[in-house]
């Protein structure tokens, strides 16, 4: 058949291609395409949230600390913010007894050389939300350090600065060092979790570990000068707890 001819009759040339309306998607197939844009949506979303959980937050952390470094005042060591800065005198809590620090001011010195000799925190009165975000926590109803008692701690593994993110490497005799206002206090670990990322773990409630004499009644009367940290399990999220406690070994009194 010639081009004219094909022209005329409107019948396509052998081997042409034809132009026509797509083949439209099945319902199962439009279903399956809108259900797999929801999972990239949210896989960016979640990759946000851990962006903030781990770099965002942490910012905000190593601010507050610096702001409560300057609140300090122990014989230089930590008399000066990060910025080379003088401490605010109205803002000082050196001039106060632990007993009289309001939740959220800075409370002393933790230092834990089994994570680093450069690892120091300074610990925030207070162990909410509010407190835990800005630092590792004391909590206020515990024992301060030297005291007969448990003097506990508590710190966010992921987040926030992370502090306590190496937790599980906590070994039996391990020193955790204190500076407060008061001196500086040199605590042995004698329960740790020994390396194993499960080790010391307990439930949630389990509140017993910061009690004065832990698994005794409240009310029993404390005979040593005890130390309790705990964080969080899994390292990623918080049904569970993690702790380990000492003994003080060594005090200097200011």
């Amino acid at each position: 058949m010639t081009m004219r001819e094909q022209a005329e009759t409107g019948q396509p040339r052998s081997g042409a291609r034809v132009r026509g309306t797509p083949p439209r998607r099945s319902v199962p197939a439009m279903i399956a395409g809108g259900f797999g844009e929801l999972l990239l949506t949210a896989g960016a979303l979640v990759l946000l949230f851990v962006v903030y959980l781990l770099w965002g937050t942490g910012l905000q952390t190593a601010a507050a600390q610096d702001d409560l470094r300057g609140q300090l005042d122990l014989g230089g060591s930590a008399s000066s913010s990060q910025d080379g800065s003088s401490p605010d005198e109205s803002d000082s809590s050196s001039d106060r007894s632990l007993d009289e620090l309001a939740l959220g001011d800075a409370y002393g010195i933790i230092r834990i050389p089994r994570f680093g000799d450069d690892w120091e925190w300074v610990i925030v009165q207070g162990v909410e939300d509010d407190d835990l975000r800005n630092g590792p926590g004391h909590y206020p109803d515990s024992a301060n350090p030297g005291e007969l008692g448990n003097f506990a701690v508590a710190a966010h593994r992921s987040g926030h600065g992370e502090p306590f993110a190496p937790f599980p490497r906590l070994h039996v005799g391990d020193i955790v060092e204190i500076e407060t206002v008061d001196g500086t206090f040199v605590y042995k670990l004698d329960d740790a979790p020994d390396g194993d990322s499960d080790g010391n773990r307990i439930s949630i409630s389990d509140s017993w570990v910061v009690d004065p004499v832990p698994g005794q009644p409240r009310d029993a009367e404390p005979v040593e000068k005890r130390i309790t940290l705990t964080t969080c399990w899994p390292r990623f999220g918080s049904s569970h707890r993690m702790y380990a406690t000492g003994v003080l070994i060594e005090e200097e009194q200011r």
